[in-house]
């Protein structure tokens, strides 16, 4: 995906939720922009992981984000 887009994403105000998904199947929630960083050059977003998971930081190469929904919307699978 391009940086730009996840920037958008990122930036919208105000901000919605969403959910990234990724081309392993794997998929985070964004609920605030305050938890998440997308590097100077676009290449790497760094999620920060929700409560429960300790202070954990998940490094997603954004080529390998498939899409981007808005939360409540994800489809199982």
């Amino acid at each position: 995906m391009h940086a730009e887009t996840v920037k958008e994403v990122l930036n919208a105000v105000p901000f919605r939720p969403f959910v990234v998904h990724t081309v392993s199947g794997a998929s985070y929630l964004i609920d605030h922009p305050d938890f998440t960083m997308l590097s100077r050059g676009g290449r790497s977003l760094y999620i920060s992981l929700p409560d429960g998971e300790g202070e954990r930081v998940r490094i997603v190469d954004t080529a390998l984000i498939e899409r981007l929904e808005p939360a409540g919307t994800s489809h199982a699978g």
